[in-house]
């Protein structure tokens, strides 16, 4: 995690690695922009990524599709019984990297399978759990109790963070430079208030990305937003006091309709007081653009900066990205990624992927 201070002298074959580790498709702002609805209508988490609604799986299985769902087709029921519903994603990969220096290859992948539940205990507590079973061992990213009332909501356990949008690509340098991404969730308590067009959270956790608490001092972030059919404005911030390091985010996030192509754009600065070394500040900036050529079928293009006041390095990517959904709960994605940097810690090269994605 960003904050702790052992993260800034890792090596840079492990940051290498880090990098070159593609995001995965987990959550899709641009459709919250392009349908003027807010996270929760298509996902169970206020914030949004995770787990569907069953709104959302129909959305994403009559709507997005090339070939939706008809009457005589056979929609398999997601909900248990009353009360309980699971969901999941599984996501496979083939993978070529070429960064300088280094040798190329091409890599067959299993990026993540994650099966999801919630349990609606009655009409104002709810049991939710998101859990990752590959690759590799299980690992918990979400679990918490939520107690709603109207339109007020309090959230307690391990939770995704608030801050920005919650993108697909847990690499997008928004998400990796703040620390607030899929793979860092942590534990604390979220109080959200949620209605058609404003949304706000304010969370309180450790600080430690979902380990145990190391001092006194707690993660606060905020994060909110208005939205409308023509697209959302929201603000973030964030502060991280332990004893080695401070840290502080702000940002502005929007998202516009526009015909066929729906923006959306982030701009964020970071600020690390290190006891230890130097001070570091950031700028981060993204934009990105969604082209629904015709249904079940986007194209994205992303361009993002980063910048280090002070210093004479910065670095650049920009992402070429086709999404295909040819029948209901699939996804087809081709990736193409650039970076350009002048810092030997993110060196130059070329992404290319395909990726399949099943999804309920």
């Amino acid at each position: 995690m960003p904050t702790l201070p052992f993260v800034r002298h890792t090596a840079p074959v492990a940051v290498l690695l880090l990098t070159l580790y593609a995001g995965l498709s987990r959550a899709e702002p641009y459709l919250s922009v392009r349908t003027g609805n807010e996270c929760n209508v298509c996902h169970v988490n206020p914030t949004g990524g995770g787990m569907r609604t069953a709104f959302g799986s129909a959305y994403g299985a009559s709507v997005l599709s090339v070939r939706p769902l008809t009457e005589k087709a056979v929609e398999p029921d997601f909900a248990v019984f009353d009360g309980l519903r699971l969901g999941g994603n599984a996501r496979y990969s083939a993978r070529q990297f070429d960064v300088d220096n280094v040798d190329s290859n091409l890599e067959f992948t299993t990026d993540a399978v994650t099966l999801y539940g919630r349990l609606q205990l009655n009409q104002y507590l709810a049991l939710y759990v998101d859990q990752q079973v590959a690759p590799g061992g299980s690992i918990n990213r979400e679990s918490w109790v939520k107690i709603q009332r109207k339109d007020w909501y309090l959230k307690g356990g391990k939770i995704f963070l608030p801050f920005g949008w919650r993108l697909q690509d847990d690499t997008a340098f928004v998400r990796q430079a703040s620390g607030v991404t899929f793979s860092t969730p942590d534990n604390g308590v979220e109080l959200g208030y949620d209605t058609h067009h404003i949304q706000a959270q304010l969370s309180v956790t450790n600080g430690s990305g979902g380990g145990g608490e190391v001092d006194d001092g707690k993660w606060v972030m905020f994060r909110g937003n208005w939205l409308d059919g023509w697209g959302q404005l929201g603000v973030s911030a964030g502060y991280n006091d332990t004893d080695l390091v401070d840290r502080k985010l702000i940002g502005i996030f929007a998202g516009l309709n526009t015909g066929p192509v729906t923006w959306l754009l982030e701009y964020d600065q970071i600020e690390d007081d290190d006891r230890l070394a130097s001070d570091t500040e950031m700028d981060i900036a993204l934009l990105e653009a969604n082209w629904l050529v015709v249904k079940g079928q986007n194209l994205k293009l992303s361009l993002e900066h980063q910048s280090f006041s002070g210093e004479d390095r910065d670095r650049k990517r920009a992402s070429f990205v086709w999404e295909y959904f040819p029948w209901s709960h699939t996804q087809l994605r081709a990736v193409v990624r650039l970076r350009d940097s002048d810092d030997p810690l993110y060196p130059d090269g070329e992404e290319y992927f395909l990726q399949a994605h099943v999804y309920f």
